[in-house]
């Protein structure tokens, strides 16, 4: 099982829209990244975003390219400073691959918490708009890719 872990694409400043959409920059970014895993068979069951708007933009984005069978939905517990731990056990039940669109430092402490278990680790430097793909292994959790949008120019 793999999960794809995405942050949202660059968004406006809060001072010219308070709910943050994706900036121009930001979409065409997130449509480059949905292009490319399309034409490399990133295939999630399901994709979660978070309830703020970029994430939302982003993860729509990303499911008209990837068709997840089982569509789009909205999660709590996804939001920049809500803690990982909340949503572990839900996750490592699952047994397709999903991928979910949220937020720094919610992203970093959930990649940390299934590689080293503990959230409290620094493992991966996300970027807006970038993805890594965690596969669960008999002994864990390994990277199997990171991916910023800077290197599909």
């Amino acid at each position: 099982m793999k999960f794809y872990l995405v942050q949202h694409g660059e968004a406006v400043p809060e001072e010219i829209d308070p709910y943050r959409p994706l900036s121009p920059k930001g979409k065409d970014n997130v449509i480059k990244m949905a292009t490319f895993l399309k034409e490399v068979n990133v295939k999630p069951a399901e994709i979660w975003h978070s309830t703020k708007t970029r994430a939302k933009q982003t993860a729509e984005i990303l499911s008209n390219k990837l068709k997840p069978v089982a569509g789009l939905k909205q999660r709590e517990g996804l939001a920049p400073n809500d803690p990982p731990e909340k949503i572990l056990e839900e996750l490592i039940a699952r047994g397709e691959d999903l991928m979910i669109v949220s937020h720094l430092p919610f992203l970093q402490k959930l990649a940390s918490l299934l590689v080293f278990g503990s959230s409290d680790k620094s493992l991966i430097g996300f970027k807006k708009g970038s993805i890594v793909c965690l596969e669960r292994k008999d002994n864990g959790w390994e990277i199997c890719f990171f991916l910023t949008s800077d290197l599909l120019r």
